[in-house]
């Protein structure tokens, strides 16, 4: 009995320990249509001067991050990663974003981002004989602003970076993680990281205050500001909403000690830097089709 006992303590123990956070996986989505999106995700004729796409601000080849912060002005945000997004479900700094679809279109019309607008989208779109074949074979009633953003939502479910050494880890395999690793997920429990940063996504599903002033200085949307998925994050630099540091590490030590209070020493630093690196999922397969 004992024994018994004993054994349902350490299954509780173990489903506590992971409670807060959840595998990564795929997210149905239609093919076809994930396909037409990704053809209009690097499109750069649905630019105003036809001369960037999403891919531009959102690069998925050069390192896998998602991000690109080539170029980053001083005072602009920080774009987020596209990996991994559709696994979210607020979107934008100030979450005022709830449905995936809504998103697209705010951020293809955004003057912030590709800064385009419904007419032009639609014309550049009916302009390409391709997507005319691909429209009216897809979608009932062809070309229009609204299945634009469909196709390219449906694109956005298909990047998922799954199946991390984490995911692995918290889904019973002891040897996904290394030592070194582990400890960096203890800490990161410990000191209070898991408040924030939890789920699939590890962030991205609340907004919190980040009340410190080096970031706030430049804010322009007060300070409670939606916390950032740390999956891939280890190839997202430059970081903060602004990117105001490129290096992961310094980062790391920063919000540690404005966020909660905590001074992490070089071997805590490290631990959670490992830990960090288990969370690189692998390479989404859409990207190596046509």
């Amino acid at each position: 009995m004992r024994g018994i006992i004993f054994c349902l303590f350490i299954i509780t123990a173990s489903f506590c320990k992971y409670e807060s956070y959840q595998p990564l996986t795929i997210v149905k989505y239609d093919e076809g249509k994930a396909l037409l999106g990704k053809k209009l995700f690097f499109d750069k004729r649905l630019s105003p001067n036809e001369n960037y796409s999403c891919q531009t601000c959102h690069n998925l080849y050069w390192n896998l991050s998602g991000s690109n912060q080539d170029g980053l002005e001083k005072g602009t945000l920080n774009p987020p990663s596209i990996l991994n997004a559709a696994a979210n479900y607020i979107f934008y700094n100030d979450a005022r974003i709830s449905n995936l679809k809504d998103q697209v279109k705010e951020s293809i019309t955004s003057r912030m981002e590709l800064n385009s607008n419904n007419d032009k989208i639609v014309d550049s779109v009916s302009n390409v004989s391709e997507y005319k074949i691909l429209f009216k074979r897809i979608y009932d009633d062809g070309i229009n602003f609204d299945n634009i953003a469909d196709a390219i939502a449906e694109f956005e479910k298909a990047v998922l970076s799954v199946d991390s050494p984490f995911d692995r880890f918290i889904s019973g395999d002891d040897s996904a993680i290394s030592n070194s690793a582990k400890k960096g997920f203890e800490i990161f429990n410990n000191i209070g990281c898991v408040a924030c940063h939890n789920g699939k996504n590890l962030g991205g599903n609340l907004i919190q205050d980040i009340g410190h002033e080096r970031i706030s200085a430049l804010d322009t949307n007060k300070r409670l500001k939606r916390v950032p998925s740390l999956r891939n994050i280890t190839k997202t630099a430059p970081y903060l909403s602004h990117g105001e540091l490129n290096d992961l590490r310094e980062a790391l030590r920063y919000v540690s000690n404005y966020q909660l209070g905590y001074d992490l020493n070089k071997d805590e630093l490290d631990a959670i830097y490992s830990f960090l690196l288990t969370l690189n999922g692998k390479r989404p397969r859409i990207l190596d089709e046509y």
